[in-house]
């Protein structure tokens, strides 16, 4: 259904025209990692075999490529099957049309994200069908992070151990609690894979493409009443986990990067001020949703640590029914007061 090779090479083209090679000025990303790693455990209570990390071995200095490789593989395993399902018996003039928005589609949206990522942690929904103990791979656009600590005025040492902290939080919930990897991968497919089933493949592929083209909100209409509150408690999660992190980040980098408090306030700024063109793109693509994420979920574990200290907040990730609901992400009380009563 969607020409992979096709996207790829449409994604890699529009990721090249900005792309500036990465300097070899010699910094140390596996410094970096052992560097924060201490503080992070000692801030949070949450220790990590140090193997997972020793050697380098699931750390990568990647180009904007190197990314679109790795997410394009996650987004196939996640994708093929449910379009596959679809067009089952579809004709062929549909499959093809349909294939060709797809992928372009696509191969935009992946090539314009490639060249504003600076780092990505690999686990969450698109890595479900990792080999259950098998370790993530942490990635560092460093091209992109040099490019980004000139257009943001920033010491460029700073801002890769900025982006090294806040990875290194990710890895912390996931290696420390890995059973987050396998329950956002069920909800996953609990919210694709009934669609292909129910749905003619013209259907889907016009949702689908209504979806990438309005923002993620017409997702909502491909669901029942279940599948939305499944897609509710995606969110919740989603934001107890980045706002957890910036909450553990801000914290622990105070003491651990130089100029920290800039560093945040100018990538704050970035977020919130971006070109035009860039933040309507952000809002079609619905990764506004995900900047709302990390004010409500850093509201929530700020208001919860004040109560209960990081012992009571780590409560969240001690299995799936204590994770809270939407209605508690916005009101922590209501969240303490349930975890009270268990």
């Amino acid at each position: 259904m969607i020409s992979w090779g096709a996207a790829r090479t449409i994604a890699v083209a529009l990721a090249a025209r900005t792309e500036n090679a990465a300097p070899e000025d010699g910094f140390d990303y596996q410094g970096a990692v052992e560097q924060v790693l201490d503080p992070l455990s000692g801030f949070t209570g949450i220790e990590l075999p140090r193997r997972i990390f020793d050697g380098g071995r699931q750390i990568r200095v990647a180009s904007r490529a190197e990314w679109i490789d790795f997410n394009i593989e996650g987004f196939g395993a996640m994708m093929e099957p449910v379009l596959k399902r679809a067009a089952s018996g579809a004709g062929d003039l549909t499959w093809a049309v349909g294939g060709i928005t797809l992928t372009a589609q696509v191969g935009l949206l992946l090539g314009f994200l490639s060249a504003r990522v600076l780092g990505q942690y690999d686990t969450g929904p698109l890595a479900v069908r990792k080999k259950a103990r098998e370790p993530g791979k942490v990635f560092f656009l460093d091209g992109n992070i040099v490019s980004a600590a000139a257009r943001l005025g920033v010491p460029v040492d700073g801002l890769r151990l900025w982006i090294v902290l806040h990875e290194m939080t990710h890895a912390l919930q996931f290696e420390g609690y890995p059973w987050i990897r396998k329950y956002l991968g069920e909800l996953l497919e609990y919210l694709l894979e009934p669609l292909a089933e129910r749905m003619e493949v013209r259907e889907l592929l016009r949702r689908i493409s209504e979806n990438l083209m309005s923002g993620g909100r017409s997702i909502e209409l491909m669901m029942n009443r279940s599948q939305r509150e499944a897609f509710d408690r995606m969110q919740a999660t989603m934001a107890v986990i980045e706002g957890y992190s910036d909450y553990v980040m801000h914290h622990v980098g105070k003491g651990l990067v130089p100029h920290y408090e800039y560093l945040s306030q100018r990538m704050a700024q970035s977020r919130l001020h971006r070109p035009p063109l860039e933040t309507a793109i952000f809002r079609l693509t619905g990764l506004d949703m995900k900047l709302e994420q990390y004010r409500l979920g850093e509201q929530f574990a700020d208001a919860v640590a004040r109560r209960l200290g990081m012992e009571g907040l780590n409560r969240v990730w001690e299995r799936p029914e204590n994770l809270p609901t939407l209605d508690e992400v916005r009101d922590p009380g209501l969240w303490i007061s349930r975890m009270e009563g268990v």
